[in-house]
């Protein structure tokens, strides 16, 4: 079954839903997923379906055949003892709120598996940054979900909006009064002087590119 570098996603459906799809655009070509759900959870959404299609990972969905307590729980501790039996040695991360699997991973850590081997988290997103490989995608993500402070982006947002409107101002009226919106972005991108005036160059052509950049920078001097 797939897998080799890569990780192994279990997920108990049932118990996360959709939620804990959170992060499959994430996937690697190596990573495994392997969904568990019953007839009270048959529903996926196309979006979490397209990035497992597109990742070209190892897919596999489990439908409990059974109803009944844990039922579920007892598919996915089966199929990691499948694993570590087989001699597999990478990281199993067990999608679900579930603290009951915290029971599993002792039994496997009394039995010489490491710790850091079976990750229990409520979605797949979180079970990345949990592996501390050194990825993109973990990188990704956990820039993604840093936390920041509402106070110093407030003043971010209201100086972005102080400029926009300076620059609404400045060609309103102008042969440039469509292109505001443009000019905003290159503002937005090209910081330094001289690549603003490359910048500027490259998105209006010579004369009127000219003629931005020194509307910004005369706007900028005053």
């Amino acid at each position: 079954m797939g897998g080799k570098d890569g990780l192994y996603f279990l997920i108990d459906y049932e118990n996360v839903g959709e939620a804990g799809l959170d992060g499959m655009e994430h996937l690697y070509d190596t990573d495994v997923v392997v969904i568990f759900y019953s007839a009270s959870c048959e529903k996926i959404s196309k979006k979490s379906m397209d990035y497992i299609l597109k990742s070209g990972c190892h897919f596999q969905a489990v439908r409990l055949k059974k109803t009944g307590k844990n039922a579920l729980d007892f598919y996915i501790v089966s199929m990691i003892g499948e694993l570590f039996g087989a001699g597999f040695s990478g990281k199993v991360i067990v999608v679900s709120k579930d603290k009951g699997y915290a029971a599993m991973k002792d039994y496997w850590m009394d039995r010489g598996i490491q710790s850091e081997c079976i990750l229990l988290k409520p979605a797949v997103k979180d079970g990345i940054i949990a592996t501390n490989e050194n990825s993109v995608r973990r990188k990704l993500i956990s820039a993604a979900t840093a936390q920041v402070s509402i106070g110093k982006e407030y003043a971010k947002y209201q100086e972005r909006d102080r400029l926009k409107k300076k620059i609404e101002d400045l060609f309103v009226g102008s042969e440039y009064e469509e292109a505001v919106a443009r000019i905003f972005e290159l503002t937005e991108t090209e910081k330094k002087p001289k690549d603003l005036y490359l910048g500027s160059l490259k998105r209006f052509g010579k004369v009127d590119g000219t003629n931005i950049y020194r509307c910004l920078k005369q706007a900028k001097a005053s």
